[in-house]
């Protein structure tokens, strides 16, 4: 059987969930990993003598002995390691998000396409049943013309005061609410409802961290006169787990969606989709979503070993590349050029 070599830059949380994920795929093999500390690196290399480790990304990148990386360090430094990684013909999935620059999302997009090298993001919730099922009742016109969307994230991430200090502390660097958390309810919409032709009202509110956006609140304005308002929170502590919870209002119908289920109702039956009249519940256990290996949520698995397939089988495509993401990362800035702090 033919190997993807593989790499990873970042032995994080991220690196690390990714790491075993990525590992049990039977076309892969992992060939190097690259961190800042000395400890994890020794660690790593204890364990898996033949490992090769690298304290300099650059290093890992230059040896050119990996078909692709899984790039995991903080945003800021995305941008620098993709455009290595592309000089040297290498395929990416990097973490989101993407890049804290559109011009620079859009730069690396058109570069790996430009290369015909396998490009992709790391917005897991495209992954879940849930989400997907959702996008096919809106594409089959299911609840009719879709008038409005609401969609809330919350989280307790932050509870209390924060002083400015690590990378997170500073939106440059890719920390706060919209980052870690907006990104993701941004790109499912987008990912469901298309790019929007308008953000406006937008609203932030600095509740614990110094620098950073606690909570904001926006607005998007679609092609056939649908709206979408959004709201997300990371200081709410009456979430123990992270929420997201987007609403779908249409001419016949509605669909109420979050991470584990779905209730839909219609006003007639359709039994394609095996809905009756009136409310249907459908939980996420109920919809086809298996995996060899499962870390965290079934996701994960699936976007890593599309990553891995693609470079195997260039025909085959991922469902979020640079282009998808630099698209959220326009909308992420027009939240933040038209915002205004509480």
């Amino acid at each position: 059987m033919k190997k993807v070599r593989i790499g990873i830059i970042g032995m994080g949380r991220m690196g690390l969930t990714h790491y075993p994920i990525i590992n049990t795929h039977p076309a892969v093999e992992i060939i190097s990993v690259s961190d800042t500390s000395g400890t994890i690196l020794g660690m790593m290399k204890k364990y898996i003598p033949n490992l090769k480790t690298y304290t300099d990304y650059k290093d890992l990148l230059n040896a050119r002995d990996i078909d692709g990386v899984i790039v995991c360090t903080p945003s800021f430094s995305h941008y620098e390691i993709c455009k290595i990684a592309c000089e040297n013909g290498i395929s990416v999935f990097c973490e989101k998000p993407f890049t804290t620059s559109p011009a620079q999302a859009k730069e690396l997009s058109e570069a790996f396409e430009a290369q015909g090298l396998v490009n992709q993001v790391g917005y897991v919730n495209r992954y879940n049943p849930v989400f997907n099922n959702v996008k096919k009742l809106i594409s089959a016109d299911i609840i009719g013309k879709l008038v409005h969307v609401k969609a809330e994230f919350y989280s307790c991430t932050i509870i209390k005061s924060q002083k400015s200090k690590g990378w997170r502390s500073k939106r440059e660097n890719g920390g706060g609410a919209t980052y870690e958390m907006g990104a993701h309810i941004l790109d499912i919409l987008n990912y469901i409802l298309g790019e929007p032709i308008k953000v406006y009202g937008s609203m932030m509110n600095s509740i614990f961290s110094e620098d950073v956006e606690d909570m904001f609140a926006t607005n998007l304005a679609y092609a056939n006169d649908v709206t979408a308002s959004v709201f997300v929170d990371w200081s709410d502590v009456t979430y123990r787990k992270p929420m997201m919870k987007i609403e779908f209002f249409g001419s016949k119908g509605k669909i109420m969606a979050d991470f584990y289920g779905m209730k839909v109702y219609v006003d007639e039956a359709h039994p394609e989709f095996n809905l009756i009249e009136g409310w249907n519940t459908l939980a996420k256990n109920t919809m086809p979503d298996s995996v060899p290996f499962y870390v965290r949520g079934n996701g994960y698995t699936h976007q890593l070993y599309d990553f891995a397939d693609a470079i195997l089988d260039r025909t085959k495509s991922v469902i979020c590349t640079f282009a998808d993401a630099s698209t959220t990362q326009e909308i992420i800035h027009s939240v933040f050029n038209n915002s205004q702090n509480l």
